[in-house]
């Protein structure tokens, strides 16, 4: 899941790749000079990527879109899968045709718009029962309010491991 902290997909998690898919961060009015300066930096997020990786992976959970979802595909293994979830990056992105074509990609997108009130209302209820039997957990470091600056910094360092809750009392 790109900029998470949870381990979703096989292998194809891409937390911590800082802000290169900041909005607006590869766009412009086009010229020579943003196509190159965009392709560097596409090239750099994938290289870091696959190193937070330990090499090619199967499957992306994108909530990003935009430059790194460029980059991510580039760490996707032959007939790999990005699942695009959301835009937070940007409303276009720069994947490229041969990073597509050379490993038979693919590009999914997927909205909870599509699924019925029922639907919708089965899976929370699936959810809240596996959450009641310990089966679902996610990651995660209760931190008090008067302690929340230098818990802000570590997960800007990316120092933590998993979510940051934030509670209004005193810690322990």
């Amino acid at each position: 899941a790109q900029g998470g902290a949870g381990g979703t997909g096989s292998r194809g998690d891409q937390g911590g790749a800082g802000g290169a898919g900041s909005r607006g961060g590869h766009g412009g009015a086009g010229g020579r000079g943003s196509a190159v300066g965009r392709e560097a930096g596409v090239a750099a997020l994938a290289a870091r990527l696959a190193a937070a990786c330990d090499g090619p992976v199967d499957l992306v959970l994108d909530p990003l879109f935009g430059l790194p979802a460029a980059a991510a595909a580039r760490t996707l293994r032959p007939s790999g899968r990005l699942v695009n979830l959301g835009s937070s990056a940007g409303e276009t992105s720069p994947l490229d045709s041969a990073t597509l074509r050379s490993r038979s990609l693919r590009v999914l997108g997927y909205t909870n718009n599509e699924l019925s009130r029922e639907q919708r209302a089965a899976a929370m209820g699936r959810i809240a029962e596996l959450a009641a039997q310990g089966r679902l957990r996610v990651a995660h470091e209760a931190v008090p309010l008067s302690e929340i600056a230098p818990a802000w910094e570590r997960q800007s360092a990316g120092t933590t491991s998993g979510r940051l809750v934030v509670t209004p009392r005193p810690g322990p």
